[in-house]
């Protein structure tokens, strides 16, 4: 993810430290032809923003256009995958977690002596921590790409460059894993 957004954000001609809604706000100007007219407009129906031509554009624009859907795509394949493969290490962190519980006698039976034996079970004992901080980094990292969409869709509305009639497109929150799910009525 990071790789695609800093693409877009050096296109856009800001530092990698520059946030999403900044690189919208200064590629704007060159989405927008000498009439004010958009060169380019963002279709905002999706919760995935795709940038749209408005007929020729300079090459430097295509470069843009074509980072961006890079990066779109990039944060698309991240968002939905995350829950997933989220939930898959945390099974895997369980499944050690249980195999922890016996590892001290099973390394015994096998013949593993005091150091050697203790060296092991640090061993596994470290690789269930960075299982859990993968798993924390990977849910981060979903909600960077989920704040990183809001950026685009904001910045996309105070520009003007959002295809007409997609104004009140709605835009996904985030949620966190303990807030409250609301009931359905009905």
């Amino acid at each position: 993810l990071q790789n695609a957004v800093v693409s877009f954000k050096e296109l856009c001609g800001l530092s990698p430290v520059a946030n999403l809604m900044q690189c919208i706000l200064a590629v704007s100007t060159r989405l927008v032809g000498p009439d004010n007219t958009p060169l380019v407009v963002l279709n905002l129906t999706d919760q995935y923003p795709t940038m749209e031509l408005q007929g020729i554009v300079p090459e430097v624009l295509k470069k843009i256009v074509t980072a961006y859907e890079m990066m779109i795509q990039t944060i698309k394949t991240l968002v939905e995958n995350t829950d997933n493969l989220y939930e898959k290490i945390v099974q895997c962190q369980k499944a050690a977690m249980e195999f922890h519980e016996n590892l001290h006698n099973i390394g015994t039976r096998e013949g593993l002596k005091e150091r050697k034996l203790q060296k092991s079970v640090e061993s596994f004992t470290w690789n269930i921590t960075i299982l859990k901080g993968q798993a924390d980094l990977l849910k981060y990292a979903k909600n960077e790409a989920l704040e990183n969409l809001k950026q685009i869709h904001y910045a996309t509305l105070s520009c003007g460059l959002n295809k007409p009639g997609t104004e009140n497109a709605e835009i996904s929150k985030p949620r966190r894993s303990l807030e409250v799910i609301p009931e359905k009525a009905g």
